[in-house]
């Protein structure tokens, strides 16, 4: 199987709060993995600090053979990486078709709304 994303000693904080301790993981291309845990263990936070938008961050984020762990979160996403929150964060004027048609393509592959409706 091929690598997609490998998360090596990936440490981050908020502000002097130490959140991440060494959090190692790996992602091969076609799997799909969860993140399990209570609330507050850090699974957000953990998905924050690879796509580079918590404030301190420090560890491996090796997305398909590209180091990322110093790259800014639009450079992040634009290489192919992005999180979906679970938050409301949708136009409510707007429908599902609308709201998935608003992000811009960044790059192939992916589902075709054809696949996601099914």
């Amino acid at each position: 199987m091929t690598e997609l994303l490998k998360v090596r000693d990936l440490e981050a904080w908020y502000g002097e709060s130490h959140i991440l301790h060494g959090v190692d993981f790996e992602v091969n291309q076609g799997e799909v993995v969860c993140l399990l845990g209570r609330n507050g263990a850090g699974k957000t936070t953990t998905l924050k600090s690879i796509i580079g938008i918590v404030g301190k961050r420090k560890g491996s984020v090796v997305f398909e053979d590209k180091e990322t762990i110093g790259l800014s979160s639009d450079k992040i996403a634009r290489a192919g990486i992005a999180l979906c929150p679970e938050e409301r964060g949708i136009f409510a004027s707007l429908d599902v078709e609308e709201n998935l048609l608003l992000p811009p393509k960044v790059k192939d592959g992916g589902l075709s709304l054809d696949q996601i409706f099914d």
